[in-house]
């Protein structure tokens, strides 16, 4: 089991019409993602219209729903989450200033596009375990293999992922 963090607005959007029926759609979806993977999810919104001088919590099917307080970024409030939660989080958002604050807390971000991806053949699969071993995985083994076989060191680009993109592919591998 992953713990999550989720940028709610960042994952759905904000120029796509009614934002709260999205929000809504969305809580859904991750209440059958959470049923199927049995992940700890929490999911972070802007201010819930602005109102409350007070985040806001809520539960829906054990996804934990935070809203910012008035003045305050769903940013910030992540943030706050990273620090106080120790690291080992896998945190869904593809704002650059996240992802680096992430990192820098020992945790691993997830693009929206990535994390969307996965959502999807979660809820299609049903929680049907797919093959072992993922394409990623396959590939750079494929490429160490044939490293190996020629004893040539290829020159150029780096065909290798990087650290962090290693820690991205296992993380989308938990999910």
């Amino acid at each position: 089991m992953s713990r999550l963090i989720i940028d709610g607005y960042n994952l759905i959007g904000t120029l796509h019409g009614d934002l709260e029926s999205r929000r809504k759609r969305l809580v859904k979806r991750l209440v059958r993602y959470r049923a199927a993977k049995g992940h700890d999810i929490t999911v972070v919104f802007d201010g819930h219209g602005g109102l409350s001088p007070r985040e806001t919590l809520q539960t829906d099917g054990g996804v934990r729903i935070v809203f910012s307080r008035i003045a305050r970024k769903a940013d910030d409030v992540i943030k706050d989450m990273l620090v106080q939660g120790g690291g080992g989080f896998i945190v869904v958002s593809s704002d650059r200033e996240i992802a680096d604050f992430a990192w820098a807390r020992g945790s691993v971000p997830v693009g929206s596009g990535e994390f969307l991806r996965k959502l999807d053949e979660a809820l299609l699969d049903d929680g049907e375990a797919g093959g072992g071993e993922t394409m990623d995985e396959v590939t750079l083994k494929v490429l160490a293999d044939e490293e190996e076989e020629t004893g040539t060191v290829r020159k150029g680009a780096s065909r290798r992922p990087s650290k962090r993109r290693k820690a991205v592919m296992r993380a989308l591998n938990k999910l």
